[in-house]
């Protein structure tokens, strides 16, 4: 009679292997952040678990900027908060990310290396028509129309 051992042990080991993929991500997704505010960079051939795509357009004293393009993109590390090629100028944001964490536009600001403030401007923002107090935590979800202005400031 055989026994079912070695059989017992593959599958005991091959569903370990299983539970750590999928849970890496989420368990070790600060490694690659430089410090809490920081977003993390993709694992290749690891399964996404949100991917939405927030549209933000910025304007300076009623004149369109435009949106770099490859924001959070190099060649060793795709950021989970992101901009690409083709729908920068539509001011697409790509939060594709492998974690459950709430991405907020204050990380994609820290990814763009950007502050909110510019000297000798009035700032507001918006979403989706409504006024935001605190636009740096504004919550991420799907098809928001973000809307930040400036204003100089007459002297």
């Amino acid at each position: 009679m055989k026994s079912n051992k070695p059989m017992f042990w593959w599958g005991g080991g091959l569903f370990i292997l299983l539970v750590f993929l999928f849970l890496y991500p989420s368990i070790f997704g600060n490694a690659n952040r430089t410090n809490s505010a920081s977003v993390p960079c993709l694992i290749r051939n690891f399964p996404l678990v949100q991917h939405i795509h927030p549209i933000i357009s910025i304007t300076v004293d009623g004149k369109p900027e435009s949106i770099p393009a490859e924001i959070g993109l190099s060649a060793s590390c795709e950021r989970a908060v992101h901009t690409h090629d083709d729908d920068a100028a539509l001011g697409v944001i790509h939060v594709e990310s492998q974690d459950k964490r709430i991405y907020v536009l204050g990380d994609f600001f820290d990814v763009w290396g950007k502050s909110f403030n510019r000297d000798g401007y009035i700032f507001k923002a918006s979403v989706d028509e409504i006024v935001l107090e605190k636009p740096a935590s504004l919550v991420f979800k799907d098809k928001q129309q973000i809307k930040l202005e400036y204003l100089e400031i007459k002297k």
